[in-house]
């Protein structure tokens, strides 16, 4: 069974109220292309400072060292991506609503709308 997160934004300024759901584990994605997983969520703060972290690992550590250093950073951002992307959303507005758990990400659909219709009615 997989576990996924619902963030819901209330209805502001001009806004619908919104919902998303987030898969919580590893992000297999975002460990071998951080920064395009990053871009591709809209989650321009956190590739900006990917970026600057891996470009100053690569100035800072010596040779020998920085290949290894960017291949944990990109480990590590396998594991926080999804993480990452939570705080993103809290900083728009979102707040954490519920988990929800099951096989598939239309399971969890089903099982949000079974029990928060509220919910299910603004996911995105």
């Amino acid at each position: 069974m997989r576990v996924w997160t619902v963030h819901h934004r209330p209805a502001m300024a001009g806004k619908p109220a919104r919902s998303v759901m987030l898969r919580d584990g590893f992000a297999w994605a975002a460990a071998l292309f951080p920064l395009l997983w990053f871009l591709a969520k809209r989650l321009w703060l956190v590739a900006a400072l990917y970026f600057a972290a891996a470009t100053l690992m690569g100035f800072v550590l010596p040779s020998a060292i920085s290949p290894w250093a960017l291949v944990a950073l990109q480990i590590l951002m396998g594991f926080e991506a999804r993480n990452l992307h939570r705080w993103s959303l809290e900083r728009q507005g979102y707040r954490l609503m519920g988990v929800v758990q099951a096989r598939d990400e239309e399971g969890a659909v089903l099982n949000l709308a079974d029990r928060r219709p509220d919910l299910a009615h603004g996911l995105a």
